[in-house]
């Protein structure tokens, strides 16, 4: 484990290296469907941030973190973002990838109740059931919160359903909560009507890194210009993003036409809140605190 976290943090320090001299094509799977706080990976694109440092990006959407985890490690695409505990589990699994920059440096995860289904607390869970996608994140360290809480495990029912019929079963109270993200879901919810509570995994004793970039081994041993170069692209992108918000949320409706925009623009607002780590302020944008990632790591080998 401490190898691994040793190549965690490897990549970040060179990234003051210089450009990629040609066009290369690199792609980059992302976490789920594109919503307002991916918007900065448009802009970049849309920008020429990317171009800039000889990369030809494309951008897939995802079906969850663990996905973009298996489809970066069989190479079919070069750069994955999934959250930290995805990461871990896929390395311990043997998939061959390396986290090289934070994106989502706080964990976003969250229990999102109905307000009408009286939870207030996390005790309150007990007797209720949650909407959940197998495989995602939440679901994997949720264990973690029925320890540090002595919750009655058998109690709660999970519901299993994809990502968009959570948020359905929520709409029609089928289900008393769902496993979400406070920059996400929630507020979509909130934004069509129902009033949520948010039970944050952070403050019930289950913290976690979040979002992150993954490389296979090879193309980081093979390639490391390439990555050095993808991570000052996201840089700029992000920097350029937090002072110009409106610019990201503009390049992503040119990718989905349809896109609420003002729902994009609360989803992007508060996921930048995540994005530096606790006493990152100083430092460059994606650093990632060891301290963090050796707290995930503690998670990911008990859960």
């Amino acid at each position: 484990m401490k190898k691994l976290l040793q190549a965690f943090m490897l990549v970040l320090a060179l990234a003051s290296a210089g450009s990629a001299l040609a066009q290369e094509a690199a792609s980059l799977r992302l976490n789920w469907l594109y919503y307002g706080f991916h918007s900065f990976f448009a802009l970049g694109v849309d920008k020429g941030f990317y171009k800039e440092e000889g990369i030809d990006l494309s951008v897939g959407e995802g079906q969850g973190s663990g996905r973009a985890v298996q489809i970066v490690g069989s190479k079919s695409d070069t750069f994955g973002l999934s959250d930290g505990a995805s990461v871990i589990g896929g390395a311990t699994k043997g998939a061959p990838i390396v986290a090289v920059m934070g994106i989502m440096n706080k964990s976003p995860f969250a229990v999102i109740a109905r307000a009408d289904a009286n939870i207030k607390t996390v005790r309150d869970l007990e007797g209720k059931s949650i909407a959940a996608t197998t495989g995602e994140a939440g679901m994997t360290i949720f264990p973690a919160i029925i320890k540090a809480n002595k919750l009655n495990n058998d109690s709660i029912k999970f519901v299993r359903v994809d990502g968009a019929g959570k948020l359905v079963a929520m709409l029609e109270k089928r289900v008393d909560a769902m496993l979400g993200g406070l920059e996400n879901q929630s507020l979509i919810l909130s934004q069509r009507g129902l009033a949520v509570t948010n039970i944050a995994y952070s403050d019930v004793g289950a913290n976690t890194l979040g979002l992150v970039i993954h490389v296979h081994k090879d193309t980081l041993e093979k390639n490391p210009k390439l990555v050095q170069a993808f991570i000052r692209a996201t840089q700029k992108s992000i920097a350029y993003t937090e002072k110009n918000p409106d610019e990201a949320i503009a390049a992503l409706a040119r990718i989905k036409p349809d896109l609420d925009r003002t729902l994009a623009m609360q989803q992007l607002k508060a996921g930048l809140t995540l994005v530096r780590a606790k006493d990152g302020e100083s430092r460059p944008i994606g650093w990632m605190n060891p301290a963090d990632w050796e707290m995930t790591l503690d998670m990911a080998r008990e859960y």
